[in-house]
């Protein structure tokens, strides 16, 4: 079904995408501070809204639920306490991920987590001799990155940073960038921020992998809050066009315990089952490491260019 609205592809420009999947159970109220936890909500899967696709680069979004005001309010407000049933599996993967960063550029510097929740890979990196802070709208997530790790995270977006232009020598991005309302001039407000053959670190989900293809629009991961949905040529077709090179690319494997990972596939509560840590290697999660290439002009507007209907 194809319909010729007013619109334009953020990556492409192209002005004509049609439905790929029809909204589903999409409650009519304001987005809750449950439906934003990075552990997510019991039974918040499989809700979202009209799911779009670029006739042209097949770039995937969602159309929009909620307001910007309503999101961030919903991210300001949300406590996570869940979150650290899983610290070891996530010290062992921001461990992992570490390291690949280091492959590319090595420490001392200064690194900024954009999204960076609880602090727990910032004090990661810390440990490996980076000079470190982050920035998250949740308040929790600020005062438990203080008291369990002693990291700054700031209350801010991305969007709502300010800060000179060259002030990091690593910006890292662990599955935020499915939230921008403009994914594009996130990543360009990032090339601007890094210095001189500064490297970008970031992680995003994956509609192209395997699990997607069998999951089809019953794929945990099609929630309200992700709007955008890439798969890895548009996606590195976009941090290209930000102003990066590319020097990996790759899917990031990670493991949970059975009770978590069968809550987050289900919608269902299981956590009496015993804590048995198990990989997920479903192809989910695309890892990009890039190096700026080239100073990107600051977008004069961080307007939302794509998921209006």
């Amino acid at each position: 079904m194809k319909e010729n609205i007013k619109w334009q592809c953020v990556l492409c420009g192209n002005t004509t995408k049609e439905i790929l999947y029809k909204e589903k159970r999409l409650p009519n109220k304001i987005i809750s501070p449950k439906e934003v936890l990075c552990t997510g909500e019991i039974g918040a899967r499989g809700k979202h809204g009209k799911i779009w696709i670029c006739n042209k680069c097949k770039l995937i979004f969602q159309e929009l639920s909620f307001s910007n005001q309503e999101l961030e309010e919903a991210y300001s407000k949300g406590t996570d306490a869940k979150y650290f049933e899983q610290l070891k599996q996530r010290e062992h993967l921001f461990s992992q991920s570490r390291q690949r960063i280091e492959k590319y550029i090595k420490p001392p510097g200064k690194l900024m987590d954009v999204g960076a929740n609880a602090g727990i890979f910032l004090n990661v990196a810390q440990e490996s001799g980076w000079t470190v802070e982050g920035i998250d709208p949740s308040k929790w997530a600020k005062g438990e990155a203080k008291r369990r790790f002693g990291v700054k995270v700031e209350n801010l977006t991305f969007e709502e940073l300010i800060a000179k232009p060259a002030s990091f020598d690593v910006i890292t991005m662990w599955d935020v960038l499915e939230h921008y309302l403009d994914p594009l001039a996130q990543l360009k407000k990032a090339n601007k921020l890094l210095k001189k053959g500064g490297v970008l670190a970031l992680t995003t989900i994956n509609i192209n992998s395997w699990f997607s293809k069998l999951l089809g629009p019953h794929w945990p991961w099609i929630i309200r809050v992700h709007i955008w949905y890439f798969k890895r040529n548009n996606l590195i077709k976009m941090i290209k066009k930000a102003g990066f090179e590319i020097k990996w690319v790759g899917y990031q494997t990670r493991w949970f315990s059975l009770s978590y990972l069968l809550t987050r596939l289900s919608g269902k509560n299981f956590s009496w089952l015993p804590k048995i840590s198990l990989p997920a290697p479903t192809n989910d999660i695309i890892f990009v490491i890039a190096r700026k290439r080239k100073l990107m002009p600051y977008p004069s507007s961080l307007k939302n260019h794509g998921p209006k209907a």
